[in-house]
């Protein structure tokens, strides 16, 4: 994995051409499937939604509606992640360094 991958939004994956790029994909989930070890589910931003597929155990705090980082490769209009992270403050409450 890249560890220098660049942050984006999904209004940014769709703006530009990031095709086979290693990117962490920052959004609130929504749609989120999960079926085994295997997930899908959205990242939006409000503006635009992402695809995310991912493979693994998902962290205990992943849900609707929470903000992640899905860090992977851009295949298309889908990401497939090889990490997740789940922000550990929201909205207001995030620290203002973290937003």
């Amino acid at each position: 994995m890249n560890a220098s991958a660049a942050f984006v939004s999904p209004t940014q994956l769709s703006d530009d051409d990031y095709d086979g790029e290693w990117v962490n994909l920052e959004g609130s989930v929504q749609n989120l499937d999960t079926q085994g070890q295997r997930a899908t589910f959205e990242v939006t931003d409000g503006n635009h939604s992402t695809r995310v597929v991912y493979e693994g155990t998902l962290p205990e705090t992943m849900g609707e509606n929470r903000i992640v980082v899905a860090k992977g490769r851009v295949e298309g209009d889908t990401l497939v992640a090889k990490q997740l992270s789940v922000r550990a403050h929201e909205g207001s409450e995030r620290p203002a360094e973290a937003r």
